[in-house]
């Protein structure tokens, strides 16, 4: 940060020339790895302001690998996550007995990628969606197949589903139509947001950053590739980084082990 990146609006007073806009994108199989080597339970609204360092970030995701049988554990904790103001990304694993690695890192470089470039909203596009966590076919309010009229397809292994941002216009629509018209209100709900109102896409007068927390290795040429473009990364993990080439790739770098901020209190 140089005395060129501000501007004097007024004798003493100085802002910055281009707005800071801020995704965070949170590997949850990596975060849950490291939470469980240090025996502790993380505060998500707390990790995401955390590693935001003040900003409010436009745009926050989730993603994670969840079992190919319904978890109610597993559902019941990426509620929570939804609830506390995350888009959740899902991806199936593999029935056992099929070894087939599967990961999120293609997701979560599309997306690190879009946001650097510019987007800042990310549809439910290129698949169909489901129930949001779980093989059941009955219909729920995160149920929606992409397309009008389109009805709802098993979710197949290793195939992908977005939950919608808590807070927006289409869980409230949805909700109206589970309940019969009468849709449950952003208190009842009791979904946060920790995402700041945003344009579509971004302008020229924007710094973006994309933060990434527990990156996993193959990360590293996404982030080298912004990098290249004069788009700020930050690489956010608990005292180990994933290869030394992704501590080359990023700008900056967070050590999450020592923060006293982001555990939750139970």
């Amino acid at each position: 940060m140089s005395k060129s990146d501000f501007k004097e609006i007024r004798k003493g007073v100085v802002k910055r020339k281009k707005k800071r806009v801020l995704g965070v994108f949170i590997d949850g199989t990596g975060l849950d790895r490291a939470t469980r080597r240090m025996q502790k339970r993380v505060d998500m609204p707390k990790l995401v302001r955390g590693v935001a360092a003040g900003s409010i970030p436009v745009v926050a995701r989730y993603y994670t690998l969840i079992p190919y049988e319904d978890d109610s554990r597993q559902r019941a904790f990426l509620d929570a996550v939804r609830r506390a103001g995350l888009q959740v990304v899902v991806k199936r694993l593999p029935p056992k007995g099929i070894t087939r690695q599967v990961s999120v890192d293609t997701e979560m470089a599309a997306d690190i990628l879009a946001f650097g470039m510019g987007k800042n909203t990310f549809e439910d596009i290129g698949f169909e969606l489901t129930e949001a966590v779980g093989s059941d076919s009955r219909s729920t309010g995160n149920s929606r197949p992409i397309g009008r009229g389109a009805s709802p397809a098993p979710q197949k292994a290793g195939s992908i589903v977005p939950l919608r941002l808590a807070g927006t216009p289409e869980d409230h629509s949805s909700d109206d139509q589970m309940n019969g018209g009468k849709g449950k209100s952003h208190q009842e709900t009791e979904e946060l947001s920790l995402t700041a109102p945003v344009e579509e896409d971004g302008d020229r007068n924007e710094e973006r950053i994309v933060t990434v927390v527990c990156p996993g290795r193959d990360l590293n040429y996404p982030f080298t590739l912004l990098k290249s473009m004069s788009i700020e990364t930050v690489s956010a993990d608990f005292g180990q980084a994933s290869g030394k080439e992704l501590l080359k790739s990023v700008a900056k770098w967070i050590d999450l082990s020592d923060s006293e901020t982001i555990w939750r209190d139970d």
